[in-house]
């Protein structure tokens, strides 16, 4: 990160943002992204803690984003 413009590291931000709306459309709809959604309850806790982990860690890359930006005296929005 250290070596992105500012305009990179806010292009990554939204790159993430976008990437916790698919995530979070996924938990509520994941008949839409898996046909075999009632197969098993297990499958289905998987994948939605799959999918709450990786919210997590585009959060946190989104904050490490902003931190950067801050670092350098930069805006985030």
């Amino acid at each position: 990160m250290e070596n992105q413009t500012p305009n990179q590291l806010r292009k990554g931000i939204r790159v993430f943002q976008k990437r916790i709306a698919e995530h979070q459309y996924k938990i509520e709809n994941p008949w839409t992204v898996y046909s075999d959604w009632f197969l098993t309850p297990e499958r289905q806790s998987g994948r939605i803690g799959h999918w709450q982990k990786e919210i997590e860690n585009f959060r946190e890359s989104i904050q490490n984003r902003i931190d950067e930006l801050r670092k350098r005296g930069e805006s985030y929005e």
